[in-house]
Formats: C-alpha cells, structure tokens, sequence
C-alpha cells in the first residue's frame, strides 16, 4: 500500500524534530524519510513556497517556518501551557532543576513546554521529544488512572525490549508495583531508569472533569536529585494543584 502525500509531506514535516531545531539539508532529509533526494527537494520548495519552511539563502539548508511556529501554538491545549508556565518556572527557582510539562500521545509521553536551569550539567527533554510511558516518570504519572489491561496494552512493546535505563521495569508485575507505589505517593519516580544518572519526578494535571491532563515534572542528575525526592515530590503536589486551579478556571471561562 503506497502512501498519500499527505502522509509523505507529514513524514518530511516530523524529520525536522531534533533537540536543537538546526536546519537540515536535502540530503539528510531524504535519508530520514527514505525518499530520493530530487523528490524531497520538490516538497521543501513547497513548502518554502507556503510559508511553512525556509531555506538559508547560504547554506541551502531548511528549517521549519515562523508560519508553522504560529500554527503550531495553537495546537493541543494551549490553555495547559500557559497554566503550567508560571508553575514550571516556580519549580526551577526552588529546585535549581528543569521543569518540564508533558502531555500523553498514544504510548508515548511528549515533552510539550520546557523551563531551563541554571545549572551547567541539566537533565534532557527537549520539547517535542517523545519517551516511553514504563520507564519515565512522566510516563507513569500519565498512567496512574490506567487499570492493569490498559497500562499492559500501551507498554507491552517496550516491555518485551531493553528500552530504558539499567533500573528500567522489564516485566509487567514490575512495572504495576511500581505504579502502585507512585498512586501512594501522589506522584511518579523514576531513578536510572530512562538512562544512567537521571532522576525525575512527575505529578499529574487534572482538568475541570478529573482527567489527567498532562504531567509537571523535575528532572535533574541523580547525584543532585536522589537525596531531595521527597521534598521535590511535595512540591510538584502544590506546583500541580496549582497549575490545576489555573486550568479549571481557564477551561471554564
């Protein structure tokens, strides 16, 4: 089954996601997507055409456009971002760590806002970076509603592959007693688990209906964050309720 141009401009669009945004050329481009390169090379140029990319006069290289910026802030719910913002930069003045937000996409948690620290060594996250749900904090919080059968379908793949950090749950019972332990606690952590020397604490968002919305998290490297969980953890549990507050009367204004 071939697939649509549609799905070939969304491919192209998607290819575009690294960790530091840099412009890419034609030819990397095509080898990400697996497309001749003359092919590849008529889609950027129209998309340049629509505003949706630009091309460096220069180098020839593209990069995604202040059109697609702009469209791209009014996807998902916005009104989660600017409730969490406020909240996120909070957290980093009282942890010295990065705050993130993240929301759930199939099963997959996605990095949606990001609040920098100051410190010179910082734990990952880009925004747009999708992580898996089993081994990340944000991932768990995400899961806390789940019963068992739901929270086995969307981890399973993973599960059966060495996906995750050395701490990483392998098993399904592993994974459900851990998940247990964070609805104990109100919040999700994970120590090792995604990668050697990170620790991340996460806490859910709600909506005006009681659904988890997204998640608010800390992240930082083990070695600053393992002896303040507990503390960190409490203050992701005010940081939420607050971010919540400030989303229920947003969604219902």
């Amino acid at each position: 089954m071939t697939d649509s141009v549609a799905e070939r401009v969304a491919a192209l669009l998607l290819a575009f996601e690294t960790p530091d945004g840099a412009p890419r050329s034609v030819s990397e481009l095509s080898r990400a997507i697996g497309r001749e390169r003359s092919q590849v090379s008529r889609m950027l140029k129209s998309l340049a055409r629509g505003g949706l990319l630009e091309q460096d006069e220069i180098t020839r290289t593209y990069r995604l456009g202040w059109r697609l910026r702009v469209l791209a802030a009014s996807a998902g719910n916005d009104l989660l971002v600017r409730a969490s913002r406020p909240v996120l930069q909070r957290l980093v003045a009282a942890t010295g760590e990065v705050a993130l937000l993240s929301v759930q996409e199939g099963n997959r948690s996605l990095t949606v806002h990001r609040e920098e620290s100051q410190q010179s060594l910082q734990a990952g996250g880009w925004v747009g970076r999708r992580s898996p749900l089993h081994c990340t904090a944000s991932g768990r919080a995400l899961l806390l509603d789940s019963d068992d059968e739901h929270v086995e379908s969307l981890t399973a793949p993973d599960l059966a592959t060495t996906v995750g950090g050395p701490a990483a749950p392998r098993d399904l019972p592993t994974l459900l007693q851990r998940l247990r332990d964070d609805r104990h606690r109100g919040y999700s952590v994970a120590s090792e688990e995604v990668e050697v020397g990170l620790t991340s604490i996460s806490a859910p968002v709600r909506d005006r209906h009681g659904r988890i919305a997204g998640v608010i998290n800390v992240s930082g490297p083990t070695q600053r964050v393992a002896d303040r969980v507990d503390s960190i953890g409490d203050l992701l549990l005010r940081a939420a309720a607050s971010a919540m507050k400030s989303f229920r009367s947003s969604q219902a204004s």
